[in-house]
């Protein structure tokens, strides 16, 4: 019960005053209430006393004059008092003086109960002593008038109306009673009707006042909040406020800006807006609308709001970009005035946009091009080339492939491979007819779209074009310190717009095959027959795969012999393949072929365990060199094979030596290095084959470990060709010389003379190996009666 009456007070007070408000709140409603009351008053007070003049002369005659002095002197006073305290505290507060209080509330409704009574006391008085009705009609029309008015007065007020109120209608209620009229009790409960219909306007009207004010209160203080953001924002945020007249020029610019662009406000003020930024295009963006100073002048005459124009300028030697938008400005009539609007600082946003559309872009470039010529890759030119068959027409493939390319980048290194690469590049781009396409497809091999071929005479314009090419390239190209001869081997097909792009790149793939075997250097237009050799080597491959356990391969061994007394100090195991159609055949024959398809890690295998079966019954001081190629030691379990091998056959590990070629070395020298090393660790002896022909073999000898250098046979075959003392005397004794310091032994090849023979001896040459003793051959019989048979030969 005391919650709900507290509720219900609270609700009442409400029309007053406003409880839940803040103390700074309640103090501007006290004041705004005081002043509207006040500004009345004055009025009010002069009003009453005329009208209780007017009231008192019309009863004059009737009243009892020697009593109504002092009530006179009474009411004016207290209405003189009320207006007086009125005038001063108004004249107190001012604009901008203090602010009215409960304090000048309650002196105020002092006064206004003071008139009150005196008012009540003479209405009382006046109408016992009228002496006829009309007198009394005056009173009571008096009376109701006096009371509305009065609340009237005090209509933001509440209190004051409400004692005014309550004063007089119980003096009008007593006066009825005194006045003998007919139904006194009803005109009495209409009196007191009329009280409170009164009141409960009054209290209406007030609340009504209250609200007003608070919604203004509300409203400054959003206004404040407001202000002071704006300060903030202007102070602090990278964007700024500006407003401009109907033409762009400044009326109103933010500080944000003014710091920007280090100009004071008087100097910016009446400039043209688009004047402050860059008028030109400084950085593209994908996702930009309008841009640049022409856009931002072209939306300014239209009269129209607009968002989102980019605007770009150089600030402290930084691009700073922001986007503006406004709206126009309208006076009272609806006439435009100008503009007002934000500028958006987007300078990371786009920044960062540009800087992502950048690496599209590049990533898009890396996918389709090469990134060391930066010539489109194998990707872009499958999609020219597809492009090119959807249009149809005559035209033509090209892939071209460097000769020997592999034995730069193991002599010189990648760097040197690289270099030549993006020189092949340039040259290739000169050598191009316009409209032709041009890509490096990956490693040595480039390929071309030649477009424009004529009806009559294509082949031989397409060998025309290729010749073309192949002269371009062979001029000598400088890499550092060495000259380099360039060669290439090209390969093409050419179609009529029946083949499609795949079917033409396997064709000009197949003549580029022919070209190289056909001994490099050279350009081949693909022909039908050029397919069924392909398709044959294709069958070599299968018969590889099943030659092992045919048991197609067989071995024949070639000495290794003592320079000076000859006499035999191992054998080379040499593999051959008993082809069932093709017949005996060398390994120069079949060993690329399987290398390529990787039968050779098989072949090798056998060999290697045949061999040392075989060197089982030789006698012990003799070894058995095998040849080891690249995809061998590319292997993981290379060591580990080798070393099963020869548990299982029993040979002691160093009577074993395995021959690895230079080239094989410059496939993988870390993986090759590795191996070596476990297999010499183990005991067996590692030999490099071909030496000489290369030009890092000084730099293998330093890094990898061996026990033998097999000079190249190119060595002993020049030697009957040039006088005593030549070069290739004078390099053979600089490799024994440093074979002797290193405590390898030197192994010469080749050797077919007993001239030949004399010469490597005289060199110091501690091993020779030739056909000058014999030619390789399966070992038939003992090793001894080979060795004793053979050494009689050259005598």
């Amino acid at each position: 019960m005391i919650d709900r009456i507290g509720m219900h007070w609270k609700r009442l007070r409400g029309c007053w005053a406003l409880p839940d408000a803040t103390a700074h709140v309640r103090t501007i409603l006290v004041n705004g209430q005081m002043r509207n009351l006040l500004h009345v008053v004055p009025w009010y007070v002069a009003s009453n006393i005329c009208t209780a003049g007017m009231v008192l002369y019309a009863l004059w005659p009737f009243v009892r004059r020697e009593a109504w002095p002092a009530w006179v002197a009474a009411f004016l006073l207290a209405h003189v008092a009320w207006a007086g305290h009125a005038i001063m505290a108004l004249r107190s507060a001012g604009p901008g003086g203090r602010l009215l209080g409960l304090r000048d509330m309650h002196v105020s409704a002092l006064w206004c109960a003071a008139s009150a009574v005196l008012s009540g006391i003479g209405i009382y008085v006046g109408a016992l002593q009228a002496g006829d009705d009309a007198s009394r009609l005056l009173l009571s029309a008096y009376t109701p008038g006096l009371i509305a008015a009065g609340v009237l007065v005090g209509i933001t007020t509440p209190l004051l109306s409400l004692i005014w109120l309550s004063v007089l209608t119980v003096v009008a209620c007593l006066m009825v009673a005194q006045i003998g009229y007919l139904a006194q009790g009803v005109t009495i409960a209409l009196l007191c009707c009329y009280a409170l219909i009164l009141a409960v306007a009054l209290l209406f009207a007030s609340r009504l006042f209250v609200r007003c004010i608070a919604a203004e209160q509300a409203a400054e203080q959003e206004r404040h909040i407001v202000g002071l953001l704006l300060r903030d924002f202007e102070a602090d945020a990278r964007d700024w406020l500006w407003e401009s007249n109907r033409a762009g020029e400044l009326t109103r610019v933010g500080l944000r800006l003014c710091n920007l662009l280090g100009l004071g406000q008087d100097r910016l003020l009446g400039r043209p807006l688009d004047s402050l930024f860059a008028q030109q295009r400084m950085l593209e963006v994908r996702s930009d609308g309008a841009v640049g100073a022409a856009a931002l002048r072209g939306l300014l005459a239209a009269g129209e709001p607009f968002s989102g124009v980019v605007l770009e300028a150089r600030v402290g030697g930084e691009l700073r970009s922001w986007t503006l938008s406004a709206k126009p400005l309208h006076a009272a009539d609806g006439a435009w005035t100008g503009w007002r609007g934000v500028g958006v600082d987007v300078s990371d946003a786009r920044a960062r946009e540009a800087e992502s559309s950048m690496r599209e872009q590049h990533l898009h470039y890396l996918a389709h091009h090469d990134a060391l010529t930066g010539l489109p890759n194998r990707r872009a030119f499958v999609e020219e080339a597809e492009r090119q068959q959807a249009t149809g027409g005559r035209w033509a493939v090209a892939l071209l492939d460097l000769d020997h390319f592999k034995t730069v980048n193991d002599s010189l290194g990648h760097a040197a491979g690289d270099q030549l690469l993006c020189s092949v590049a340039r040259r290739l781009r000169h050598a191009t007819r316009e409209g032709d396409a041009l890509a490096r497809l990956g490693g040595d091999e480039f390929a071309m779209l030649l477009r424009t071929l004529p009806v009559q005479g294509c082949a031989r314009e397409i060998e025309r074009r290729m010749q073309g090419l192949l002269a371009a390239l062979r001029t000598r190209e400088r890499i550092g310190d060495d000259h380099i001869d360039v060669r290439a081997s090209i390969g093409a097909s050419w179609t009529d717009g029946v083949l499609g792009a795949s079917e033409l790149l396997r064709q000009a793939d197949t003549a580029l095959y022919v070209a190289k075997n056909a001994g490099r250097d050279a350009a081949r237009l693909h022909a039908p027959g050029m397919s069924d050799r392909l398709r044959e080597r294709l069958a070599m491959v299968g018969d590889l795969a099943q030659a092992v356990a045919r048991g197609e391969f067989e071995i024949d061994y070639m000495s290794l012999r003592d320079a000076g007394s000859l006499r035999v100090q191992g054998y080379e195991a040499l593999v051959r393949w008993r082809h069932p159609r093709h017949g005996r055949l060398l390994p120069a024959s079949f060993i690329p072929v399987a290398e390529e398809s990787g039968i050779v890690v098989q072949i090798g295998l056998w060999v290697l365990e045949q061999a040392c079966r075989d060197a089982m019954s030789w006698p012990r001081h003799q070894l058995v060199a095998v040849n080891a190629s690249a995809v061998q030691l590319a292997c993981a379990s290379f060591v580990e094979d080798v070393m099963d091998v020869l548990r299982r056959v029993g040979l002691p590990p160093s009577r074993l030596e395995l021959e690895v070629t230079e080239t094989a070395l410059a496939r993988d020298a870390q993986g090759a290095r590795v191996a070596l090393q476990r297999l010499r660790t183990l005991g067996v002896r590692t030999a490099i084959d071909d030496f000489g022909v290369g030009y890092s073999s000084m730099a293998q000898l330093r890094e990898l470990p061996f026990d033998r250098i097999k000079l190249d046979q190119s060595f002993a075959a020049a030697l009957p060709h040039e006088p005593a003392g030549g070069m290739t005397q004078s390099i053979i004794a600089s490799l024994v010389l440093l074979a002797n310091n290193m405590h390898l032994d030197i192994t010469a090849e080749g050797v077919e003379q007993a001239q030949q023979l004399q010469v490597l001896r005289a060199l110091g040459c501690t091993t020779v190996q030739g056909y000058l003793f014999g030619a390789p051959a399966c070992v038939d019989g003992s090793a001894t009666d080979m060795a004793d048979a053979a050494a009689q030969r050259p005598a």
